[in-house]
């Protein structure tokens, strides 16, 4: 298969062991169900070093676009090091293998798809307004922990989330120092000064708690439920909406600000450890959104 003689959206699935295979094998199926076929686009399965590459991936997503099997070649592992070394080298065989003004969605196995137009969604909004940028993805502003008494605690800074459409030319565009640290992050800061940056509410951050009333959300078409419970996530996002699931939607509104302050309430006494960031993070994002 040549690259270059398919359309020019690639969706890079990257993979580490069977379980995360199964995580996307639900999506695949999800999309055979519910999307018009074929997409436009190209699946790039992005195995890890140490993964044998998936010929159930490859039979599984090849039932809905082009699909390419491609194992990463960086032996860097643990984490952050390791899926960012994944990022670099799939950007790297995307800058030579395709070309235009597309991008590639870097779909990792805690994301969803949840609208059946997700794919055109995703590229009329990366093609309106000024043009193509660099990045387009799910916005982080500044999380601080507030503590009683005390200095409040910035424990990130503004970025956007990994999982983002990169323009096809990004590795080419970014500079070598861009490849330290943990990519996300490091992309931001560096993305600033050489390229546009885009912010979507397309691309969103979910939990278990409100998945299922995201699904009903029309201004999201993606969701990522980071540091969550991937299988039970996965399995929110695929399941079909019920009769009263639809009908509840007239509740979305009042049900969002009750978890705003439940949330506001549980940062105070959530102090420590990954917990205590994605509650903090989650507030922010909700106090920028409001805002916006």
């Amino acid at each position: 298969m040549n690259p270059k003689s398919q359309p020019q959206h690639v969706v890079i699935l990257p993979y580490y062991c069977q379980t995360e295979v199964d995580r996307y094998q639900k999506m695949a199926d999800w999309m055979v169900e519910n999307c018009r076929q074929p997409l436009d686009c190209t699946f790039l399965l992005a195995a890890s070093p140490k993964a044998t590459p998936s010929g159930q991936l490859l039979e599984a997503y090849s039932r809905i676009a082009p699909t390419i099997s491609f194992q990463c070649p960086t032996q860097i592992f643990g984490y952050p090091a390791g899926p960012s070394a994944m990022f670099w080298d799939s950007m790297d065989f995307i800058s030579q293998h395709f070309s235009g003004n597309g991008f590639s969605l870097w779909f990792e196995s805690d994301m969803a798809a949840i609208k059946s137009d997700w794919l055109s969604r995703l590229s009329n909004e990366w093609f309106a307004g000024e043009g193509p940028p660099l990045v387009m993805g799910c916005y982080v502003p500044h999380v601080y922990k507030h503590r009683w008494l005390r200095k409040k605690k910035l424990i990130l800074t503004p970025h956007i989330n990994g999982g983002a459409c990169y323009a096809l030319d990004f590795a080419k565009r970014m500079p070598i120092a861009a490849r330290e640290g943990v990519f996300d992050m490091s992309v931001y800061q560096y993305g600033r000064n050489i390229g546009r940056l885009k912010t979507t509410q397309q691309i969103a951050f979910s939990t278990n708690e409100r998945a299922r009333r995201d699904l009903l959300d029309p201004k999201k078409c993606v969701l990522h439920g980071f540091m969550q419970d991937k299988d039970r996530f996965i399995e929110q996002c695929v399941a079909p909406m019920t009769p009263a699931e639809h009908q509840s939607k007239t509740w979305l509104s009042i049900r969002d600000a009750v978890e705003y302050l439940q949330r506001r309430i549980r940062v105070t006494f959530v102090r420590r450890g990954h917990r205590a960031m994605l509650e903090n993070m989650l507030l922010a994002k909700q106090r920028l959104e409001n805002q916006s």
